[in-house]
């Protein structure tokens, strides 16, 4: 049996280019696997890794502090004025909400804006806050649709709220050029 050693192996570029090819796509495979992790931790979070000081971990799982204040507290503030318990009298509702809503954004804005650096005490102290007025306003959008005591508010603050975020990121990504 004549074996020429030629033919027995692939050319050593042959070899080569596989195992580049190989590992090249190994990386990718890591990568997809990686970035899949990141996304499917954002769930609850909507956080990047590079704001993952913004959440709490619950039950191995990252939830947007924030989130956490707000929401439960919000819905339990509403159910509560829905059965006429309100948290400050009914007279004057308007101002706690704007103010408490812009105590919140003024928060959320500097922070956002680089004018102070993040604090989780702080965030959940201006979400309190916010949270309360949040569910108030949402008892009187739960009593009577689309009513305006609910409805300006998070339409003033929410796009303040966006704007800040859009000026945030638009910086970030600037910066990082």
């Amino acid at each position: 049996m004549d074996v020429h050693p030629e033919a027995a192996a692939p050319a050593p570029t042959d070899n080569d280019d596989f195992e580049r090819r190989f590992a090249a796509a190994v990386h990718a495979i890591e990568e997809r696997k990686a970035e899949s992790a990141v996304r499917s931790d954002m769930w609850l979070a909507h956080h990047w890794p590079e704001h993952h000081e913004r959440c709490t971990v619950i039950g191995g799982r990252r939830v947007c502090r924030r989130c956490l204040w707000l929401y439960p507290l919000a819905i339990v503030v509403a159910v509560v004025a829905l059965a006429g318990v309100t948290p400050w009298p009914a007279a004057l509702d308007t101002a706690f909400v704007w103010g408490l809503s812009a105590l919140a954004t003024a928060e959320f804005v500097t922070e956002q804006l680089g004018l102070l650096a993040y604090n989780a005490k702080r965030q959940v102290a201006a979400t309190v806050l916010s949270a309360l007025a949040f569910g108030r306003a949402l008892a009187y959008e739960l009593d009577g649709r689309w009513d305006g005591r609910f409805w300006a508010p998070l339409l003033v603050f929410g796009l303040i709220w966006f704007g800040a975020t859009v000026v945030a990121q638009l910086r970030r990504s600037s910066s990082s050029r």
